[in-house]
C-alpha cells in the first residue's frame, strides 16, 4: 500500500473520531445542529474512506498487465 493512501486513511481516521465525540457531546447537550453537522461529518469521513478504497483497488487494477497469456497460446 503506498504512502498517500495510508495518510489519507490516517486523516480519516482522525476526523472519524473527532465527529464521533462531537455527536456524543451533541447528543448529551440535546444540540440537534450539532448532531446534524456531526452526523454529516461522519458520513463524509466514510465516503472519503469508500473513494480511498476504490482508489486502492484501481491501482492494483493498474498494475495488471492489459493482456494475459495462457501456456497454450
Amino acid at each position: 500500500m503506498n504512502v498517500k493512501y495510508l495518510a489519507k486513511f490516517g486523516g480519516s481516521a482522525l476526523s472519524a473520531g473527532t465527529a464521533v465525540r462531537s455527536l456524543s457531546k451533541a447528543r448529551r447537550d440535546k444540540d440537534g445542529l450539532r448532531m446534524i453537522d456531526a452526523v454529516l461529518s461522519i458520513l463524509s469521513v466514510a465516503i472519503t474512506i469508500a473513494i480511498i478504497v476504490r482508489e486502492i483497488r484501481e491501482s492494483r487494477d493498474e498494475n495488471k498487465p492489459l493482456v494475459e497469456l495462457k501456456d497454450g497460446e
